[in-house]
């Protein structure tokens, strides 16, 4: 049998109810993936992308296809969305011998220094392409809160610049900011929370530390510090502490000395505002340590970037002593707030190509899409609120 039927053949056992097509090409010969409209080609250039699809080894692929042994042409989505349709999730796990690379995280703390290596990988990319699909306001790298976030598909309805402003105000809000309050945002991004807190709070002693110079160096406030979180000592000196996104950044062995530390750092009374992205918790035991999105998001986009379920962070929160005032789980807004940001990456690519290597251009076509349709309607965006007795 020639090998791209083997392929095909895989790739049709895989994705069994596929309602759209994706067409399988191989040196000018090509095969039906699916049924319905086509939509996308997956342009083999090298016999071993064809033979990665045809042992079911996706991660494999995807490899070939960030090192430019593939091409993807057409619907990003409608490649990315066949996800949806694999025959059973257990699938959508890596193989064992790639899930050793991830076993030693899974196991032990990051050191500071690899954990500043692996933000600072991503978040220190030339400023001029990260801001290129960033909103102007706020330049927040985190999910924004929308006014509908269940229409995920229109673009049209809010400006990514409102909707990023009203999660930052929101969780203000929720803090009841005063001017007298020393205030943290742990992993701050360009600090546009520290500048909210000293513009309309009056907040003297507000302070912003990241893990990335270039956050630093083009922030909104001077108050922001190039810091890991375990630098600040853990005195009780904050009254207000937020943090978004930034836990995600953490492997499972480092969530609790994490949570622990954020509690030292409180006073008394004092409030603090958990932010991130979470998945739900699935018999299938799929995590960013496992899966194929996840581990292929490690290796190419975010290194040491992990997620965990919800029980698993009010467990650890509840056991250190944190009262918790409020949860809030918010559906669709991650999803939303993606398709923003791959519209502007599109957008802009003509202009920053130059600026990033043919890999990262590829890789960012898959993370920008794999996370709004894979990750986005599947995660919960939770927000908690605890305050230290």
């Amino acid at each position: 049998m020639p090998a791209i039927d083997r392929a095909a053949d895989a790739m049709n056992w895989m994705f069994p109810t596929l309602p759209w097509t994706i067409r399988l090409s191989y040196r000018g010969q090509s095969r039906a993936i699916g049924r319905g409209p086509e939509k996308v080609e997956m342009s083999c250039k090298t016999h071993e992308a064809l033979a990665a699809l045809a042992r079911h080894d996706l991660s494999a692929f995807l490899d070939h296809y960030a090192l430019g042994d593939a091409d993807l042409i057409g619907d990003m989505y409608s490649f990315v969305g066949a996800r949806s349709h694999v025959r059973q999730d257990e699938l959508w796990r890596i193989k064992w011998k790639y899930q050793l690379r991830f076993l030693w995280t899974a196991l032990f703390p990051s050191s500071e220094r690899r954990k500043l290596r692996a933000v600072s990988s991503h978040y220190d990319l030339p400023n001029d392409f990260i801001l290129s699909y960033l909103d102007r306001r706020t330049k927040a790298y985190s999910c924004a809160m929308w006014d509908d976030p269940l229409n995920i598909g229109s673009l049209d309805d809010q400006t990514l610049e409102d909707a990023q402003h009203n999660k930052f105000a929101m969780a203000a809000d929720e803090l009841q900011l005063q001017p007298d309050d020393k205030f943290l945002d742990i992993g701050c991004g360009y600090g546009y929370m520290v500048r909210l807190a000293e513009t309309k709070y009056g907040c003297k002693g507000a302070l912003g530390i990241t893990l990335s110079q270039n956050q630093v160096d083009a922030g909104f406030s001077r108050n922001l510090k190039l810091l890991h979180y375990m630098q600040v000592p853990a005195a009780g000196q904050f009254d207000k502490i937020y943090t978004c996104g930034m836990i995600s950044h953490l492997d499972r062995s480092e969530v609790e000395r994490y949570y622990r530390h954020v509690y030292g750092m409180l006073r008394s009374g004092g409030k603090v505002w958990f932010h991130a992205i979470i998945p739900p918790a699935n018999d299938a035991g799929l995590t960013n340590y496992t899966t194929i999105s996840g581990t292929f998001s490690q290796k190419y986009v975010f290194p040491d970037h992990f997620q965990f379920p919800l029980h698993v962070h009010l467990k650890i929160i509840e056991k250190l002593g944190f009262r918790v005032k409020k949860i809030h789980f918010r559906y669709g807004h991650y999803a939303k707030t993606l398709r923003h940001w791959y519209k502007r990456y599109v957008e802009n690519l003509p202009r920053t190509r130059p600026m990033i290597t043919p890999t990262i251009e590829r890789a960012w076509h898959l993370y920008l899409t794999y996370a709004s349709v894979v990750d986005g309607p599947n995660s919960v965006l939770k927000q908690i609120l605890c305050e230290k007795p």
